[in-house]
């Protein structure tokens, strides 16, 4: 027995240990993967599938929110398939859920919407809620890139409703800090999501609510990951509300829009430091500032189209054409 090696009951503390470290800022992206890849050839050498499967699962996730989508779903789909594998049925779901999750970021919504579907029938069967409540947030952020925001509210409000319900350790090796940080993570792009939905539907007021619960929960987090998509909620409400009453934050969109893009800038999250942009390009549209506007749409549609993310960089295309 190779005692070097983390035993498989602890592989998933070990490995989500170096996704948390990488999300929080505190572990590089190269040093991350150097972890990651060390750890998968010592399972490999050991012929321990679940070890190997949890360090292709945590590799997926880091490079799907680089915006390495191609490379994010071959170790996922690898991840899937060690799994299966080694019989552990949940894990597979997990894979299934992110690969659908990944061709939603791509834009290809037909594939993105087999997984999702897949993903919540299966999760139903095994009782799993924390798996239910991320393939329906997923799929309600696919409904709403394709304009279905009522569908979208109805699925999102529903998972809010069950993120409310107080965390668990669901797993033996899960220490109460991991249990709450991925309930945590999970709220936050939940609220972050509704955030949009409102936005959409010209309901500022609700919008303005779930943008500063973005930022509390953020504050809690305290994560790079986590404070991007809460500043650029914060930045998107602002554009449309004009002042920030008595919260002390500034009023100033390009304030937090600045604030978010830096976020994303110290872990690398490419496809997220593009959709600022070009969210950031839509807002000083709005406010009349044509020159700056086209600028950020133009760095956005280059990057979406850099990374394959043909749906997005249709769309900051579409938000070109309108300033000419």
């Amino acid at each position: 027995m190779d005692d070097s090696l983390t035993p498989p009951k602890n592989a998933r503390l070990e490995t989500v240990s170096v996704l948390t470290a990488w999300q929080d800022g505190t572990l590089s992206y190269a040093d991350a993967i150097a972890k990651l890849n060390d750890f998968k050839a010592r399972a490999v050498a050991a012929n321990r599938l679940e070890d190997q499967a949890y360090a292709e699962l945590r590799h997926g996730v880091i490079e799907g929110y680089r915006g390495n989508y191609a490379p994010s779903i071959e170790h996922f789909e690898r991840a899937r398939d060690l799994f299966f594998q080694a019989g552990s049925r949940p894990q597979v779901l997990t894979c299934n859920i992110n690969i659908g999750e990944t061709y939603r970021l791509k834009g290809n919504f037909s594939r993105a919407r087999q997984y999702f579907r897949l993903g919540y029938e299966v999760a139903v069967e095994q009782g799993n809620r924390d798996m239910q409540v991320l393939a329906r947030t997923n799929e309600a952020q696919m409904l709403l890139s394709q304009g279905h925001t009522d569908q979208a509210e109805t699925m999102l409000l529903e998972c809010y409703a069950l993120s409310e319900e107080p965390f668990s350790v669901q797993y033996a090796e899960q220490t109460e800090e991991m249990a709450r940080r991925a309930w945590l993570d999970q709220r936050i792009d939940i609220i972050q999501a509704l955030t949009q939905i409102y936005l959409v539907s010209d309901q500022i007021e609700q919008a303005w609510r779930f943008a500063r619960e973005a930022y509390a929960v953020a504050k809690q987090i305290d994560a790079p990951l986590a404070q991007g998509f809460a500043s650029r909620a914060i930045a998107q409400t602002l554009t449309l509300l004009g002042n920030a009453g008595d919260t002390g934050l500034s009023a100033d969109p390009d304030v937090h829009f600045l604030q978010a893009i830096q976020h994303f800038k110290d872990i690398n999250a490419e496809g997220e430091i593009a959709r600022t942009l070009f969210m950031q390009g839509r807002s000083l549209a709005r406010r009349s500032r044509n020159t700056m506007a086209a600028r950020k749409l133009h760095q956005a549609v280059a990057i979406f189209s850099k990374l394959g993310m043909v749906d997005d960089a249709a769309k900051a295309a579409e938000e070109q054409l309108k300033l000419l």
